[in-house]
């Protein structure tokens, strides 16, 4: 919103209905900072409050950010009322480990990304794809998981049915043959807020295509681990997933960063990055399932998408060299 007003729009943000705080205190905050009344909006609800925004003829254009069902639904409603739409989607995002990788950079990178936010972000890492020989850095990097606690370092799950669904998950792997590593279930609460939805680090590792820890979108604290015999068997497996948003590689070598950055499906790509998040004045999406519309959240695309181009052709004296233009 932020690229939308500054381009002279009016802007209403939908919060989601199970975190709606944040916006509140932000549309607070710029009512204090001095913006214009109805310059920026907030309306709670749920699909009928989103339903009544896309349905509104005062409503030029409308981006989305969640799951992909709903961005897809949301993108479908808006073009067939001829509105521009630019909607992401989930993710599955992948981590490419190769032997060489820094120790240091891939443990606390990986950890940290997908344990931040318990998990609960676009741009989790959530898929490593295990390249050769690397026990020696999933070793560090399940000890450091492992020493992450519900509370202190780690956030709560947003509600128990999403607690519920990734725990299913968890277990639906180990039963399907896979290893956990560190299983989150079996993490305490913390003292006093034994109420919460807590669900601590969780590593399953040996996970096979076709088991949902490995093609669906977790949304909690889980890494799930595939082995792979090459560097190619890895992003073979990256680009058949229907998801684009982000891929990674951990590695030392010039050579196969440049050619993992060169060959990943996703929109985004980090090197020794667990979260390839670029800056703003950079474009931030995805592709494949991941993003519906063209164009991209924020950089560049998002001055045409959230303005409407005018051509001026302008001509002072009589043209002597007469054309079809003249």
């Amino acid at each position: 919103f932020p690229i939308a007003i500054a381009l002279g729009n009016c802007f209403v943000l939908k919060p989601s209905e199970k975190v709606p705080l944040t916006a509140s205190f932000l549309a607070e905050a710029m009512r204090e900072a001095g913006f214009p009344p109805g310059v920026f909006s907030l309306a709670n609800g749920s699909r009928a409050a989103v339903e009544a925004l896309i349905d509104n003829p005062h409503v030029k254009a409308v981006g989305f950010v969640g799951s992909t069902p709903v961005a897809r639904a949301v993108y479908t409603r808006a073009t067939s009322l001829g509105k521009r739409a630019l909607c992401l989607g989930g993710a599955k995002n992948h981590i490419i480990l190769v032997p060489d990788a820094d120790e240091g950079v891939t443990v606390r990178g990986v950890v940290d990304s997908f344990t931040g936010c318990a998990g609960q972000r676009c741009m989790a890492a959530s898929l490593l794809l295990a390249v050769g020989d690397v026990e020696h850095l999933i070793e560090k990097i399940v000890a450091r998981a492992r020493a992450l606690t519900p509370g202190d370092c780690l956030g709560a799950i947003i509600d128990g049915a999403a607690k519920q669904r990734i725990s299913a998950i968890i277990g639906e792997a180990a039963a399907q043959g896979a290893a956990l590593r560190l299983d989150g279930r079996l993490s305490p609460a913390p003292k006093g807020y034994e109420s919460g939805h807590w669900l601590g680090p969780t590593v399953i590792d040996n996970a096979k295509e076709g088991m949902s820890c490995v093609e669906t979108e977790i949304f909690g604290p889980v890494l799930t681990i595939m082995r792979c015999n090459s560097l190619a068997e890895a992003l073979a497996k990256e680009a058949r997933s229907p998801y684009g948003n982000a891929t990674s590689v951990f590695t030392t070598s010039g050579a196969v960063a440049h050619h993992v950055a060169s060959a990943a499906t996703s929109g985004m790509v980090g090197i020794n990055i667990g979260v390839p998040v670029p800056r703003e004045p950079f474009s931030f999406g995805g592709t494949k399932d991941s993003k519906f519309g063209q164009g991209d959240i924020t950089g560049a695309g998002a001055l045409d998408f959230w303005s409407n181009q005018k051509k001026i052709t302008t001509k002072w004296n009589e043209q002597k060299d007469a054309t079809w233009m003249s």
